[in-house]
């Protein structure tokens, strides 16, 4: 993801695969709704705290990867079980995901 629109089209996909309401997130979360919209518009640039709460409200986590990990990711175009064995198998690799 390089955008907010992509950003926000993910996080309305997970939304809608799970059939929440921006209500319900509200309620769960204690973020404000108007919050929430914003962010699934993608015209709020949202505050990592914010971005995490309503990543877990999806069921999602906020990670961080390498952009040659997450460039092979956005590649294969996996399906979502897929992604954590690739995740793996990529930082399993010698020099990767190593720290200097």
């Amino acid at each position: 993801m390089k955008t907010l629109s992509e950003l926000a089209a993910t996080l309305r996909q997970a939304k809608d695969r799970l059939a929440l309401s921006v209500v319900a997130m509200s309620r769960n979360s204690g973020l404000t709704a108007v919050t929430i919209r914003g962010v699934l518009a993608g015209k709020n640039d949202p505050r990592l705290s914010t971005l995490m709460t309503i990543a877990d409200q999806l069921g999602l986590e906020v990670v961080l990867l390498p952009k040659a990990v997450a460039s092979s990711i956005a590649a294969k175009s996996p399906a979502e079980e897929e992604v954590q064995s690739l995740v793996a198998a990529a930082l399993a690799q010698p020099g990767k995901g190593q720290r200097k």
